[in-house]
């Protein structure tokens, strides 16, 4: 059996006890988990590099949300890790207790390490509780029953067989049809499990149904490499905080001569060639574990469907050369959105003056951009690199109040290309100082990093601390098209290095061999290494005996072979998936090119991700309800070595990808076999919009600048929040609205993107926002936020009409006249309501307004076509007060209600009146839409209200919020239209949402 099957105090505390091979322990010396000052003492060794100390962003930390305030209690966690070399498996079990008297759905949220990659969801209640403590307590598995339990998903379940009951464990299901499934489930108030990527390092899975007084657990496992210090490799388990009972076991490989330290110091049990540690309610709120395998030691293991798989890390011995001056001139972009706050940006700024510092003599110049959802220059020049200068900058920097979401697209945008520097050619490097996580604006990899392609004449240069939540992928691959690359600096020790290490000339990766070894990947696709750099590869098959690796370099024309040996095996069933991983994120990197491959890869090794997700339902049943069969991925694999289909790729369509209009089109063809949508579009339209040129499909949002940074103009409460990351929805909203009048939209909406940040996935907050966005004005904003959703939840079809709606708004007529036939030509679930018909009379307005010349695009024909055939269908005539709503939450009820000046109400169960007025059919399960529309009728005035029946009756509780659309003159040239958003409180039915006078000129007032 192999090793992740086998039976197998402070950051700063005492120097941790050290073990060599699998001799007895004795104490030994070592250097302490952390690199802040007071980690660096007389006792460190001299070779040994410090890791930066306890992130408030803890990884491992896990939520069971009941609402958006309301969360079960954690009652314990118990912890298994196996580690094999520079690789860990983490098994964690979380038990959490149903304190109340109801049935609820809850949101699990888990934060995990940086690349930590799930494959093991489960869910189901505790059989038995602990002997000794209160029946809520749970009853944690003992050091020998820990060492007997093994690490894959067969005997994962088996092993808690006696202790856990009602268990359902989740399946590979591609995204679209697990998101599908899941949402079709709870309407029927059945019980599935959604588990999928929601930004980075975040994973959130929806559970259902959490039963009233009852000890729930849900177990979790994930494979996460080790992180490189210096020659050394360190696992780190930060225990999260308010967790009341913890045990952590660890099982660990070793070799002769491979030194293993720990700290809290604690003495292992020593099983052939495994060493033991067990920490019971640990007074340290981390455990840190240094590793120190062999030069060129690799993980070998088998996977019994399609072989062999190799793993190593290494760090190639590269000359450094002559060392290039760098770029005279730098831009440095620093992240100031909430992410950042406190810990990193501690570190970027101490990054910052460091590079600037030490490169003095080279770097002449420099500017610095602030970013979040906005992008703001320090000073719109390049600035003087002198001592005084940066002191300056770094005093305006520490003002700053870090808040918001991440838009890295418009940031690089701005950064390769300064608007105060229009026509500058000369040359400078970029130093991107961030996570890399984009929770706003563009997402698409390949469209943000254009920016810096070949030819721009910037350099990207960005650098990995090792906290929680860096989308390393993201850094990767910004590096990695600009020619740049990605630094270590996961201690104050390595501070120093990096700062110069961009000024050392990089080596191209023409060629990587290992004799034995085929399919060989290196993670992160890279296309150069600089002297000094570590590099994963995987790959299949065994090294034979005596292997070097063989690294092909080049540089200005001349070609160098670089060699590392192969050194000692370490049997590892960890192996394959490791290689599974790098070869999934790989194709994932390529897009709709590369889809089914991704998909396939996805499902046999089990990595979640941007195709797949894990998915638990009720029965077997419910699986084939929804088409969801077991496949077999394993002959595609075994056939379909991963390197040849992404170089396949990039020689057959490199430079299309990130284009908007291929990526729109592919969109469309996937949208034909969607669950939920099954797309028909006319075959015209569609070679219309192929007709079309790429600019059609680009959507530039304008820049908008911030009022208010500076964190004295924040009020100490909102300071609070955003500090401990401890975000409260209702105090957010009100400082949003607090900013909206002295400050503008721009504010207002910066302060409420904190929600977004913190909880990328979450497509509720997600349309919150974004109706907030509309009614300010940025549409630009809302664009982006609504097409994320989009992609999350192609099946909804609202969020086609706020995308339309958003795309008008921006002038990018040929787009929403895409998105309105998307709408009309998706077979939409009945739960939806009329909302082809409130579609129907949005896309007719603009067809009439480009009939009247009003509206500008390049589908002038179709456009002629549709509004004889869209007005012929709904014959809507001409209504002369039209009244819209939709909402952002699923599984609510929201009536709209009108009541005309004669007093008659229009409402679902009177949806005709005298006067003239229509409503639409009644939508108790979705996000509505609902509209009432009067041709003539009497004028006067017309109270508009919202009757709030039913919110999602699984969540305690959830933000409702009604965006309502108000026309008068629907569709002529004297057409105004308002827009008006509205919180439903809980525990409040009539909702007031306007007040509409009706006559020679339309007056909306508010509630």
């Amino acid at each position: 059996m192999d090793s992740a099957g086998a039976p197998a105090g402070e950051a700063a505390s005492p120097a941790p006890a050290a073990y060599a091979g699998a001799e007895s322990a004795a104490p030994g010396g070592g250097g302490r988990a952390q690199g802040d000052k007071a980690s660096e003492g007389k006792d460190k060794k001299e070779d040994e590099v410090g890791t930066w100390k306890r992130s408030k962003l803890v990884p491992n930390t896990s939520r069971l949300m009941i609402g958006d305030r309301e969360e079960l209690p954690l009652r314990g966690m118990q912890t298994k890790v196996t580690v094999d070399g520079f690789r860990a498996r983490v098994i964690l079990d979380c038990h959490f207790m149903n304190d109340r008297d109801g049935q609820y759905e809850g949101t699990f949220q888990l934060r995990l390490p940086d690349e930590a990659s799930p494959f093991f969801f489960a869910f189901g209640q505790n059989a038995t509780a602990s002997v000794a403590g209160p029946a809520e307590a749970p009853r944690f598995f003992t050091g020998e029953e820990s060492r007997r339990m093994g690490a894959e998903p067969l005997q994962i379940v088996a092993d808690r067989a006696s202790s856990w009951t009602g268990v359902r464990e989740a399946r590979m299901v591609p995204n679209e049809k697990a998101a599908f499934a899941y949402t079709e489930t709870v309407h029927r108030r059945v019980d599935p499990a959604l588990m999928e990527w929601s930004g980075a390092g975040v994973f959130s899975a929806r559970v259902f149904p959490i039963a009233p007084r009852k000890l729930h657990r849900i177990v979790i496992g994930y494979d996460v490499d080790l992180l490189r210090a210096g020659e050394e490799f360190e696992y780190k388990f930060d225990l999260p905080e308010n967790v009341p009972s913890a045990v952590i076991d660890l099982n660990v490989g070793s070799t002769p001569n491979s030194p293993v330290k720990i700290a809290p110091e604690t003495q292992p049990l020593v099983v052939g060639k495994r060493l033991h540690f067990r920490f019971e309610e640990p007074k340290a709120k981390t455990i840190a574990l240094r590793v120190k395998p062999a030069q060129g030691a690799y993980l070998s293991g088998a996977d019994p469907k399609t072989g062999t798989y190799f793993a190593t890390s290494v760090r190639p011995d590269l000359p450094a050369g002559e060392a290039a001056t760098g770029a005279a001139q730098a831009v440095f972009l620093l992240d100031t959105s909430l992410s950042s706050s406190p810990d990193r940006f501690n570190i970027w700024l101490k990054m910052m003056q460091r590079i600037l510092d030490k490169n003095r003599d080279s770097l002449k110049k420099f500017a610095v951009l602030f970013f979040n959802i906005e992008a703001s220059w320090y000073k719109p020049q390049f600035t003087d690199n002198t001592p005084e200068n940066v002191q300056a900058l770094l005093a305006a920097a520490n003002n700053l109040s870090l808040e918001g979401a991440t838009d890295v697209a418009s940031a690089l945008a701005e950064a390769a290309r300064p608007s105060w520097a229009s026509g500058d050619a000369s040359r400078w490097d970029l130093f991107l100082l961030s996570d890399g996580a984009s929770t706003w604006g563009e997402s698409d990899l390949y469209a943000i990093s254009k920016a810096v392609g070949v030819g721009s004449g910037r350099t990207l240069f960005a650098y990995q601390t090792g906290l929680a939540g860096t989308d390393i992928g993201a850094l990767n691959h910004l590096a990695r098209e600009s020619g740049g690359a990605v630094f270590s600096v996961v201690g104050e020790s390595e501070i120093d290095k990096a700062a110069v290490a961009h000024r050392a000339r990089p080596w191209q990766l023409a060629e990587i061999k290992i004799p034995g070894v085929s399919d060989l990947l290196v993670a992160g696709r890279l296309k150069a290494i600089f002297p000094g750099q570590a590099i994963v590869l995987a790959g299949r098959g065994t090294p034979s005996a005596n292997a070097d690796i063989i690294i092909t370099l080049e540089r200005d024309g001349n070609r160098r072979i670089a060699k590392v040996p192969v050194g000692p095996s370490i049997a590892s069933g960890l192996a394959p998936r490791l290689y599974g991983q790098v070869a999934t994120r790989q194709l994932e990197d390529l897009g709709d090119a590369t889809e089914e491959p991704s998909k396939a890869y996805a499902m046999h090794f089990r990595v979640v991700g941007k195709t797949c997700s894990l998915l638990m339902l009720e029965s077997e049943q419910d699986y084939q309800r929804f088409n969801i069969k077991p496949e077999e991925h394993a002959g595609f694999v075994s056939s379909s070595p991963a390197q040849a289909l992404i170089q396949s790729v990039l020689a057959q369509a490199a430079k299309l990808l990130g284009d908007p209009k291929i990526a729109f089109m592919n969109w469309l063809r996937k949208m034909r076999t969607m669950p939920g949508v099954e797309l028909s579009l006319p075959t015209q339209f569609e070679q219309d919009l192929g007709a079309l040129p790429p600019t059609s499909f680009e959507v530039s949002v304008p820049r908008a600048a911030s009022k208010l940074r500076d964190k004295k103009d924040v009020p100490a409460n909102v300071q609070s929040i955003l500090a401990s990351r401890q975000l409260d929805y209702d105090i957010l909203t009100a400082e949003s609205q607090r900013r909206l009048r002295p400050y503008g939209a721009f504010d207002a909406l910066r302060a409420i993107s904190s929600l977004v940040e913190e909880q990328p996935g979450d497509g509720v907050l997600a349309r919150d926002v974004g109706f907030s966005a509309m009614e300010w004005g940025l549409h630009g904003q809302a664009y982006h936020l609504f097409r994320r959703v989009a992609a999350a939840r192609p099946y909804e079809p609202q969020t086609y009409r706020a995308l339309a709606q958003s795309l008008i708004a921006l002038g990018k007529i040929d787009l929403a006249i895409a998105y309105f036939e998307v709408g009309l030509a998706g077979r939409w679930q009945p739960r939806f309501g009329e909302f082809r018909q409130i579609l129907a009379l949005d896309y007719l307005r603009l067809l009439r307004r480009i009939e009247r010349g009003e509206a500008k695009t390049l589908l002038g024909g179709h456009a002629r076509t549709r509004v004889r055939e869209i007005a012929n269908q709904f014959n809507f005539g001409r209504p002369d007060l039209v009244i819209m709503i939709t909402w952002n939450t699923d599984n609510t009820d929201v009536d709209l209600h009108v009541i005309e000046p004669s007093g008659e109400e229009c409402y679902y169960g009177h949806r005709r009146t005298r006067s003239g007025g229509s409503l639409t059919q009644d939508v108790t399960q979705g996000y509505g839409p609902e509209m009432y529309t009067l041709t003539g009728g009497p004028a006067g005035k017309f109270m508009v209200r919202a009757h709030y029946f039913a919110s999602d009756r699984n969540r305690m509780s959830a933000r409702t919020k009604v965006y309502a659309t108000i026309i008068e003159g629907w569709g002529t040239p004297r057409e105004r239209v308002t827009e008006k958003v509205v919180t439903l409180e809980l525990g409040k039915q009539v909702h007031d949402i306007a007040l509409v006078n009706k006559g020679p000129s339309l007056q909306v007032a508010g509630p």
